[in-house]
């Protein structure tokens, strides 16, 4: 199925796919439920080298379910270039996934973001307000390809208040306190985007 149709689908990827993106997964799936967007934006992960069919590790599961989600039911997936031929949008964990994403799909490089980069960027846009070409989709999905180019087009124009703050640690094989900063760091990251995409999506602009 071509990327345009249907949902607007969002990819998260980190490395072993079974601590932080998964948590991200489930953070932004939970998020469009609430939103009423359950229908309309689909999340998935994946991991440069996975662990294949591995759950989340049982930290990273403790972390998702205190912040509201259920972590059961994962199992970790190798990202694959047909998985990139369908989306629209991939968050990454960090800069070094971002460069890999973008050379297995460099057609995508507009479209990969770290996850708190775009956060970021989604929030400035929906301050500044979000200037959609041509008619405003009815859909949420056509609305979330819509705004999707205003929010790379900032891209450069600011930067984030400290370096590395656009970046999410690997907490595989550390201990509880590790685990315990970057859940926090992946929920403050979604639970912004989620924040800026209730503005962003509005069904119409604010007059």
């Amino acid at each position: 199925m071509d990327a345009a149709d249907g949902p607007f689908r969002i990819l998260v990827v980190c490395t072993g796919n079974v601590c932080r993106s998964p948590q991200a997964e489930r953070f932004l799936r939970a998020g469009a439920e609430a939103m009423g967007a359950g229908a309309d934006i689909e999340v998935s992960s994946a991991g440069l080298a996975a662990l294949v069919g591995e759950p989340m590790t049982p930290q990273a599961a403790r972390e998702a379910a205190l912040r509201g989600v259920d972590p059961e039911g994962h199992v970790a997936r190798q990202l694959g270039a047909e998985m990139l031929a369908e989306v629209d949008l991939v968050l990454t964990m960090d800069l070094a996934h971002r460069a890999d994403v973008v050379r297995m799909a460099p057609r995508l490089s507009a479209q990969v973001f770290t996850l708190p980069e775009f956060a970021r960027l989604a929030e400035e846009v929906a301050v500044e307000g979000a200037q959609i070409e041509g008619d405003r989709p009815a859909s949420i999905a056509g609305r979330m390809r819509a705004v999707l180019p205003c929010i790379a087009a900032r891209r450069g124009f600011t930067a984030p208040s400290e370096i590395g703050i656009e970046e999410i640690g690997d907490p595989y094989g550390a201990d509880d306190t590790v685990y315990a900063k970057s859940a926090t760091a992946v929920h403050a990251a979604t639970s912004r985007l989620l924040a800026a995409l209730v503005t962003l999506l509005e069904p119409t602009e604010a007059s």
